[in-house]
């Protein structure tokens, strides 16, 4: 027991980084909180932004039709401002409408428009409905009556100003719900991560400093047991964090225990496996307290970023995701997406997450081997210098 004591007293003295981690996963778990009411069944307005860089009357007629139909946003003309809008959740769909609009229209063509959305967004099908819809009308008419674009407008516009209310799926709220539950359990990627990291750490430094080695080296304990002892002390210390985080996750997510929970668990379970194995191969190699600091800001903060966790995958560059596929945070992320997209859990789904998740049991084989492969080293260098 006291060695268990001793664990607990470290761990608390370290409770100021080993916090780090979990409080900011709870921070950014609120900001996903307006994500979580996906379970409405009416849809009344579409968030949307135009950029009319033709700026002829055709252009400005369907801008208007939009923005009695969508809550439209003024917006700059340039990247940046799109991103930042779709990324802070300002807008759901942005729509430039390109020079050469009435030309292409009024040839009889439906011109090319540019788009930008916000992945996993009802916005879209919406906003393409509203559009397709105006553009399809008008040229009807167009073909229908030799009028001029003035007449045309207030043509299609008449025939258009009956409203009506769009009724979501069930299924799509469910999904919706399944995407947030998803986007939470990935931040296990690094507030649990760097929680399970940083302890195992702090435990390692603490037992290895000189003067407790050469302490423990006189204590009546063997090595072996010694060593197995702090093994557990660590491994409980993990599973408490562990569990802790997964019933916030799900009281925040307010998930059921289904079919689609239980393989969120499962692959939760993967993943623990992998970060206790690259946690006890890594920490044998720190030697002081900034190591760890770098270990929690390069690999696991920077595998967070590549691999679609701080980040949403569709999104980013497809280099950048190549880069992250091989880190085990990029599976753990993917198998989460795939069980929330999934509208049915069968043969074909089941062969996905099961190859996914023998990825990331490779991942933790491997470090538990280079482990292996570490203490042997140590052994025998242990051994020379005895003789």
């Amino acid at each position: 027991m006291t060695i268990y004591n001793a664990i607990l007293q470290i761990l608390k003295k370290n409770k100021g980084s080993l916090l780090l981690g979990v409080i900011i996963t709870f921070a950014v778990t609120f900001l996903y909180s307006s994500s979580s009411s996906a379970d409405v069944s009416n849809l009344e307005t579409a968030a949307a932004a135009i950029i009319d860089e033709d700026n002829s009357e055709l252009s400005k007629a369907l801008a208007s039709y939009i923005e009695q139909r969508a809550d439209v946003m003024k917006l700059e003309n340039n990247q940046k401002s799109k991103d930042d809008a779709l990324y802070f959740r300002q807008t759901d769909y942005i729509l430039t409408i390109k020079k050469g609009f009435a030309s292409k229209l009024s040839a009889g063509k439906i011109p090319m428009m540019e788009v930008q959305t916000r992945p996993d967004s009802f916005s879209k099908s919406l906003m393409d409905t509203y559009i397709n819809n105006y553009l399809n009308t008008y040229l009807d008419f167009q073909k229908a009556a030799d009028m001029e674009t003035s007449e045309l407008i207030k043509t299609t516009n008449k025939s258009l100003i009956s409203n009506g209310k769009v009724v979501l799926n069930a299924n799509h709220a469910k999904k919706q719900n399944r995407l947030v539950t998803a986007r939470v359990f990935n931040l296990l990627a690094y507030g649990l991560f760097t929680s399970i990291f940083s302890g195992y750490a702090v435990i390692n430094l603490a037992f290895n400093r000189p003067e407790i080695k050469h302490r423990n080296n006189c204590s009546p304990i063997s090595k072996q047991k010694l060593s197995r002892r702090i093994s557990i002390g660590m491994l409980g210390y993990s599973v408490t964090i562990t569990l802790a985080f997964i019933i916030y996750m799900l009281i925040f997510t307010r998930s059921g225990f289904n079919a689609y929970t239980g393989y969120t668990l499962l692959n939760t379970a993967v993943f623990f496996i992998v970060m206790v194995s690259f946690s006890t191969f890594i920490t044998s190699f720190i030697h002081n307290n900034e190591a760890i600091g770098g270990i929690n800001n390069v690999f696991i903060m920077g595998s967070c970023f590549s691999g679609g966790i701080f980040v949403p995958a569709s999104i980013m560059p497809a280099f950048v995701l190549k880069i992250g596929s091989f880190t085990p945070t990029y599976w753990f992320a993917r198998t989460n997406e795939l069980i929330a997209e999934s509208a049915q859990l069968n043969a074909d789904f089941q062969k996905d997450v099961l190859f996914n998740l023998m990825i990331l049991l490779c991942f933790a084989t491997a470090f538990f081997i280079l482990n292996l492969a570490v203490l042997r080293e140590k052994k025998i260098k242990s051994t020379l210098k005895m003789t």
